[in-house]
């Protein structure tokens, strides 16, 4: 268990390997996870679980049964043990893009904090969201309504330097109703002061400054309901 980064939600407690070559639980897997509620008995599915993080936290919320999804067959490995490090038993894993392992399958709840970092040149595939950021983004949200239930909900972060005004737009243009759970803003890091250039670029990119003169982008967590 040495090798396991601990994170508190509320009241629990979860236990994830180290992997570098995967997705951890980041600022904006945990400002989800906050917003992460009344799922007691729902059907959920995890678009990109990455870790199985928010999957795992999903079952011990309460949730009847999850189906995690993610495109990566190491994820999926490091997930499934994740289950059994945390004792979780009611996740279903399946390796592929976005919804194409639940071609036919409806849920109460979608989660899913798809890669965003908008980059010409090709970036790790849990952090590249293409050349505006907003490939995965955008095919989440525009397959939503044909896994939602009625009265479900899609749960998903948008962060400035995509367009947080544009992922409005478009969620209601899908037929979903949506509203602003939580906000935050973070520093760049290295990858985004490196292309901070090609960021400039971007017609729908913004990001403000903090007291210390550092670039931060700003991120909301958007609950979507299909009415």
């Amino acid at each position: 268990m040495n090798k396991c980064l601990k994170f508190t939600v509320g009241s629990v407690e979860i236990k994830i390997k180290r992997d570098s070559k995967i997705y951890m639980p980041s600022v904006a897997t945990l400002t989800l996870a906050k917003n992460l509620r009344n799922i007691d008995g729902a059907r959920v599915l995890d678009l990109g679980t990455g870790s199985g993080f928010l999957a795992i936290l999903a079952s011990k919320l309460g949730a009847k049964h999850i189906v995690a999804v993610d495109i990566s067959p190491r994820a999926i490995r490091a997930a499934k043990e994740n289950a059994i490090i945390n004792e979780v038993k009611n996740i279903e894993f399946k390796i592929g893009d976005i919804y194409h392992p639940v071609e036919n399958d409806v849920f109460d709840l979608i989660i899913c904090n798809p890669p965003m970092t908008p980059s010409r040149d090709p970036l790790p595939r849990f952090t590249w969201g293409g050349v505006d950021g907003r490939r995965v983004l955008d095919e989440a949200i525009k397959g939503a309504p044909n896994h939602l239930r009625k009265n479900g909900r899609l749960l998903i972060p948008a962060v400035s330097l995509v367009g947080i005004g544009k992922t409005n737009a478009f969620l209601r243009k899908v037929g979903l109703k949506p509203r602003v759970l939580d906000y935050c803003i973070y520093p760049f890091g290295k990858t985004l002061l490196k292309i901070m250039g090609y960021i400039n670029q971007l017609a729908e990119a913004e990001y403000v400054y903090d007291l210390f003169g550092r670039p931060c982008w700003r991120l909301v967590v958007f609950e979507a309901i299909k009415t």
